[in-house]
């Protein structure tokens, strides 16, 4: 955010922390994820029975074509910086990134392939860490394909449509061996011995771009009932997460009506995210893109678990932001303070004393609730 108001930032390298993005979606966001923590502590899990299975180790699925792989390249050094709560479960060996093949591993960019680019389940994954409970712990399973339709994932014909595509999608199909739902559901597995899968996410469409939500979402709903089956899901417990591709209308109009084919499934929305100044298609998102992208859904989820818990917010959210902070550096060491009677006030308290600090990460703490807020300023 260019030290501009209040900056949500991915990596988290100090306390349990909340975040907020901006003073657009400050209110919207900022005003109840600090309750979050509280809601979920009463969480009921998924029927995933393992007696090596830790239930806070929540797992997420994630699939699709270039966009959920990852487009953009150019993405920076904070995007590689390891969270102690976010692994990955390894889709190829990646020496580069001391990555094995079906081994967790530290959720460092890119999740999906060796040379592939930052995804939005990046910062789905980071934002998730930063928004939940310090006893919570999170892991990705990254299977896509550039350039696939969806027809690339059918339990049944998938193999066969690669068959026919081009050598280089052949060549990304090997990596995941031949059968890139296979794997996905063999991986998916691993995952099952020691988290509790919690959601789907799914980024395609461009390349089923004309066809109806009666075809294409038939074809994503065939998908997703086989994850769910050969998975041993629930359904109800396991939603799908869409995102929408990078055009205001066109085929956005047949993923918007997805959840009336799969009444578990959410769109989340791509609305005013740029496209890759370095894509003369128009097609894929840039690297700011796709860590917005990630936290949209980050917010769906976060929802959605919301509203399946039994267990109430003991404390409105817009009481919780208030109070005394104190602002401290990297090191720990105390810089500034001021009191905040609402939400608002958080934000003009923290443009009144960042003017006077030098650039680089902060840390703003509630000295009423505890609260941590991760702060960039200049940077």
């Amino acid at each position: 955010m260019g030290g501009e108001g209040l900056a949500w930032q991915g990596p988290s390298c100090g306390p349990s922390s909340k975040h907020f993005e901006s003073k657009d979606n400050f209110m919207n966001i900022g005003k109840w994820m600090t309750s979050i923590a509280l809601t979920l502590a009463g969480l009921a899990l998924a029927p995933q029975a393992n007696a090596q299975v830790d239930p806070n180790f929540y797992v997420f699925l994630a699939f699709g074509q270039s966009n959920m792989e990852g487009y953009a390249t150019d993405f920076g050094g904070s995007d590689k910086v390891s969270l102690p709560r976010f692994q990955v479960l390894g889709a190829t060996t990646c020496t580069g990134l001391q990555r094995t093949k079906d081994k967790w591993s530290p959720g460092i960019a890119p999740l999906f392939r060796c040379g592939t680019g930052l995804s939005p389940a990046d910062y789905f994954a980071r934002t998730l860490v930063d928004s939940l409970p310090t006893h919570i712990k999170i892991g990705m399973v990254p299977v896509a394909v550039a350039g696939s339709k969806i027809d690339g994932f059918d339990p049944s014909t998938g193999v066969a449509y690669y068959s026919k595509e081009a050598s280089w999608m052949q060549n990304i199909v090997k990596e995941y061996d031949g059968n890139p739902y296979a794997r996905l559901v063999a991986m998916g597995k691993i995952a099952q011995k020691t988290g509790v899968i919690k959601g789907i996410l799914l980024h395609q469409g461009e390349s089923n771009a004309g066809e109806s939500v009666t075809v294409w979402g038939g074809k994503v709903k065939k998908v997703y009932d086989a994850l769910i089956k050969d998975l041993g899901l629930d359904a109800k417990q396991v939603p799908l997460l869409v995102g929408e591709v990078a055009n205001s209308g066109g085929f956005n109009n047949t993923i918007d009506q997805l959840p009336t084919v799969i009444s578990t499934s959410y769109v989340i929305k791509s609305t005013s995210l740029a496209t890759h100044a370095n894509d003369g298609t128009k097609l894929h998102f840039s690297a700011a893109s796709y860590r917005e992208f990630g936290k949209r859904y980050v917010v769906q989820m976060l929802a959605y678990l919301r509203s399946h818990s039994s267990v109430s917010p003991t404390v409105p959210p817009e009481v919780s932001l208030a109070g005394d902070y104190a602002i401290y550096d990297i090191r720990g060491t105390k810089v500034a303070g001021f009191h905040a009677g609402d939400a608002l006030a958080v934000e003009a308290g923290w443009n009144s004393v960042r003017t006077g600090l030098s650039g680089g990460i902060y840390w703003m703490k509630n000295l009423t609730t505890g609260v941590n807020l991760r702060m960039a300023n200049g940077i």
